[in-house]
């Protein structure tokens, strides 16, 4: 399948986010669509293309959107089959008509009004997780705050137990790098090892919630099942908390973490806060635009299309760049500047768009704006450690630093 525009193309590695800016704004100006030989991906970079593709969902199918990069060799096919690993598509990949049915139960459980029930809890993890950094200076803020916060918060929410999290968090981390990274055959089959322990732990939880439901969403989702199939199968109900338990955190620390780097470069922003946190939602809004988490998403065309020009035939795989879409200048004017006053940021892509924007955008929004909070009112002095290298996992979609030194 020839490349349109070569150039782009050839100089385009869609698993490095270490600077994918510099080669995405190029992109926007010369080939918004271009071939990407390495994943046997379409490469979409303007923002109205992507919201037309995002809302045209019976020409672009979700069916892909947690497909692995790398396909999976015949020994780990073999490993995942003998140990009952059966997540279904749910919510991010799934399509309707099921899509519609369990898309309307979850959106039931993440409203604000349900979200802020559980802000108390939140704030009290945030207090108890900042507290423990104040004696600790300097230090790796991802390593002793951010990296296990989304999870707690999540956990509770779900209702997992706190002494969980470590292990749930490690699953995770390592289901995105065999689903978003290349890992080689070998990497597959070690992953692989750690993939089924998790979803039987969901299996488990799900079953236990069952028999004795608490006030939490997983909870929630099996009282509306009502015991009916129908309605909502206990593997339907798994397969949503595995999705939520990758989904649901690793993409919030992510976010943090850029916001925090960013924040802290230009220290008036950060002082600006501190001085007034009622302007804390505003600015996490132009976080998500400036440096989205979640830099790129995924769509399979059932059916020949056209994008930009360019002829996208049936059976592509489209890999959408939230992140060049959140910087085109057709939208968002100085696109490399932080400003928060913005008029539109709500049109930034960050969450998505259409039928699978992100359920937990209500979660996410009020757990980042309670910690930065926070953050702002204990450590109004947090700075940057100069000099620090920062290091990206290599995958498509996920992008925050791995660690972040700070002090006060």
């Amino acid at each position: 399948m020839p490349c349109p525009i070569s150039n782009v193309s050839a100089t385009f590695d869609p698993l490095d986010l270490s600077d994918p800016f510099p080669p995405l704004a190029q992109a926007r100006r010369d080939a918004p669509v271009f071939y990407s030989p390495e994943i046997d991906y379409w490469v979409v970079s303007r923002h109205a293309d992507i919201k037309a593709i995002f809302r045209d969902h019976e020409t672009y199918t979700a069916a892909n959107t947690i497909a692995p990069i790398a396909p999976f060799s015949d020994a780990v096919q073999q490993m995942l089959a003998s140990g009952d690993y059966s997540p279904e598509p749910v919510l991010s990949n799934n399509v309707p008509p099921s899509h519609t049915r369990i898309r309307a139960l979850v959106n039931r459980l993440f409203t604000p009004r349900r979200m802020k029930s559980f802000a108390p809890a939140i704030r009290d993890i945030a207090q108890r997780g900042v507290a423990g950094l104040i004696n600790q200076s300097p230090v790796d803020i991802v390593a002793e705050l951010t990296y296990e916060y989304p999870a707690h918060v999540l956990f509770h929410v779900l209702g997992v137990p706190a002494a969980d999290v470590p292990q749930v968090k490690a699953w995770a981390g390592n289901r995105i790098k065999l689903y978003y990274g290349r890992p080689s055959a070998d990497e597959q089959i070690e992953m692989t090892k750690n993939l089924v322990p998790f979803w039987r732990y969901v299996v488990d939880l799900v079953a236990e919630k069952a028999r004795e439901p608490q006030d939490d969403l997983t909870s929630d989702l099996i009282r509306m099942r009502a015991g009916d199939d129908s309605v909502l199968t206990l593997n339907e109900i798994a397969s949503c908390m595995i999705t939520l338990l990758v989904a649901g955190h690793e993409t919030t620390t992510a976010q943090i973490n850029n916001a925090l780097l960013h924040l802290l470069s230009q220290r008036e922003c950060w002082e600006a806060l501190s001085r007034a946190p009622d302007a804390i939602p505003q600015m996490l809004e132009e976080m998500m635009r400036f440096d989205p988490s979640v830099c790129a998403w995924r769509r399979l065309a059932v059916k020949p299309s056209t994008v930009a020009g360019v002829e996208i035939p049936a059976g592509a795989n489209l890999l959408l760049m939230l992140n060049s879409a959140n910087r085109d200048d057709a939208v968002f004017p100085e696109p490399d500047l932080i400003v928060a006053t913005r008029g539109n940021l709500k049109d930034h892509l960050a969450f998505g768009y259409g039928i699978h924007y992100c359920v937990g955008a209500p979660l996410a929004r009020l757990e980042m704006a309670i910690l930065l909070e926070t953050l702002t009112r204990a450590l109004p002095e947090l700075r940057l450690l100069p000099g620090q290298q920062l290091e990206y996992t290599r995958n498509i979609s996920f992008r925050g630093p791995e660690s972040l030194w700070v002090a006060w």
